[in-house]
């Protein structure tokens, strides 16, 4: 071996020796300064507590997000409608992890202050991490009528329940969040295309989409988020009301990309990963859990016939 072939050897040994503590060295510091997305504590809520506002029965979306949030640890303290009272009361037992029932009427400012009230005489100093807006109402007529002969009353009422109460709620629940909290609304994709017979529930979903990101940069200082899960059309009390509703289901998994319709536990889902520390980079946004029909033009079933 000449004296010249010796020289390279060690030349390319100290090379990948040095190449190998780079290697080592970079991925210390990755994993030194990235939380484990795959550690059980990122999805471990214990200890935190939830607002949950909208829950009508046990096909509510609202009491999918419950039962989630229980499952990781949650304490949750719920408002309910007092025309709902006798159904939420049912399902008073089935999680141990309610911490409290309070009567919540969003129309108003001092209907809902009541809520907040209450909670804070049966909780002194306590306060929440989590606070899940899941309301939306619109009269009848709302639907019954062609949307040029709604009367403002009717449009008013959709719009305050619907839309306005994100504000109210947040306005009269800052007091009892912790920093660092998470707000989750529920929206519809009506928001920015139309729906037949949606109506002016269409406008209501697209002032909540603007509540939220007015909100959510108001709050952001603070380190609040707020986010809204658009969620693909799913049977229950609220939808009942749609005219056309089981056509719009048909359609919906013949032309989703997953073939499907989504359920309660899909958007519950979503809601645990936006109320995690998984999520703590994400406000202002409108996450669509749809089985992907928002990016949809075309349907297939045009394209079979």
């Amino acid at each position: 071996m000449t004296p010249s072939s010796v020289s390279d050897i060690f030349f390319y040994l100290q090379f990948a020796i040095s190449e190998y503590i780079l290697t080592v060295t970079v991925k210390e510091r990755v994993c030194s300064a990235t939380p484990s997305i795959g550690g059980s504590d990122m999805l471990n809520l214990s200890g935190k507590t939830a607002f949950v506002f909208g829950v009508a029965s046990e096909d509510s979306i609202a009491w999918a997000i419950c039962k989630m949030l229980a499952e990781s640890g949650v304490t949750l303290y719920l408002g309910y409608q007092k025309r709902f009272r006798s159904r939420v009361f049912q399902l008073k037992d089935k999680l141990p992890q309610i911490g409290g029932f309070y009567p919540l009427d969003v129309a108003q400012d001092a209907t809902t202050k009541e809520f907040f009230d209450a909670f804070s005489a049966d909780n002194p100093g306590k306060k929440a991490d989590i606070l899940i807006h899941a309301i939306g109402f619109a009269p009848r007529t709302c639907f019954d009528r062609p949307i040029l002969f709604v009367e403002d009353q009717d449009i008013n009422t959709a719009m305050t329940i619907s839309a306005n109460s994100l504000q109210r709620c947040l306005k009269f629940a800052l007091p009892y969040l912790n920093p660092n909290s998470s707000t989750i609304t529920l929206t519809y994709a009506a928001s920015n295309r139309y729906v037949p017979s949606y109506g002016i529930m269409s406008m209501a979903k697209a002032a909540l989409e603007c509540w939220t990101r007015e909100l959510a940069c108001h709050l952001g200082p603070e380190g609040h988020r707020v986010n809204a899960i658009s969620s693909g059309p799913i049977r229950t009390i609220a939808a009942s009301g749609i005219p056309g509703f089981d056509n719009i289901l048909d359609h919906v998994e013949k032309n989703s990309p997953l073939r499907r319709n989504v359920n309660q536990d899909d958007v519950a889902g979503a809601t645990l990963w936006l109320a995690s520390p998984l999520s703590s980079g994400v406000t202002g946004q409108c996450i669509y859990v749809d089985a992907g029909y928002s990016i949809t033009m075309v349907p297939e079933t045009i394209m079979a016939n």
